[in-house]
């Protein structure tokens, strides 16, 4: 009998799923994109996501959401760690300092990306408030200044953190300001991670149809920025 392929439910966008996509291209993990679509102005309906609610058995419905035979996740964190767990855990930090730091560099990145997500959906983002600007100023700043002289998150190592902060720092290039062109330590990172023999391949499948950063009713990224 042969196992149902990984399930990993987004919308069809980046977002909170690309690092999820990018961990598993990398531990080399077949999946299928199971996308929903958000409806067309002025609503931007759920329907598509609300109809299949039901279908799915999730326990906490949400997107993403994850499905691997009988186990099925949401909470893009837990998606995370469940891949790292099963997969390849060194991921995670192989000792208590290590993972206690990659677990608070994940609370960084989840702040840096709240905030340029707000930046993202506000109808006028000169309006932006000034706690939004500060926290995307400082995370970047202070992101940089760790980064100055390491290859990753954790120095020489590799963790599923890396996965996340790339994709969070790549974002706030294209959408805030060019931070790679302004911080040389954020711009050789993101040049080792996208050198990755496995984040290059997929990079170049993903270029042939790229998806957006945000939904549709965002005011900056809810379409393909071209580059």
């Amino acid at each position: 009998m042969n196992k149902q392929p990984i399930i990993l439910g987004y919308w069809n966008i980046r977002g909170l799923a690309e690092p999820i996509r990018m961990l598993m291209h990398h531990l080399n993990v077949k999946y299928k994109d199971e996308f929903y679509e958000t409806g067309p102005a002025p609503d931007f309906n759920r329907d598509s996501w609300l109809k299949a609610i039901p279908t799915l058995g999730l326990e906490f419905p949400n997107l993403p959401y994850f499905i691997d035979g009988a186990v099925k996740l949401t909470e893009s964190d837990a998606i995370l760690r469940y891949l790292c767990n099963k997969y390849e855990p060194k991921l995670l930090g192989t000792t208590l300092d290590e993972i206690a730091y990659v677990d608070m560099i994940i609370g960084v990145l989840t702040d840096l990306s709240e905030s340029k997500g707000t930046y993202a959906y506000m109808s006028d983002p000169d309006k932006v408030p000034r706690r939004v600007k500060r926290t995307l100023q400082m995370k970047v700043e202070d992101l940089a200044k760790m980064l100055e002289g390491k290859k990753y998150l954790l120095g020489d190592k590799l963790t599923y953190a890396d996965f996340v902060g790339v994709e969070c720092l790549e974002g706030v290039h294209d959408i805030v300001e060019p931070i790679f062109t302004k911080y040389p330590s954020l711009s050789k990172y993101f040049e080792t991670m996208m050198n990755l023999p496995s984040i290059k391949k997929y990079k170049e499948e993903f270029n042939k149809n790229p998806l957006p950063y945000y939904n549709k009713l965002a005011k900056v990224g809810g379409t393909v920025i071209k580059k």
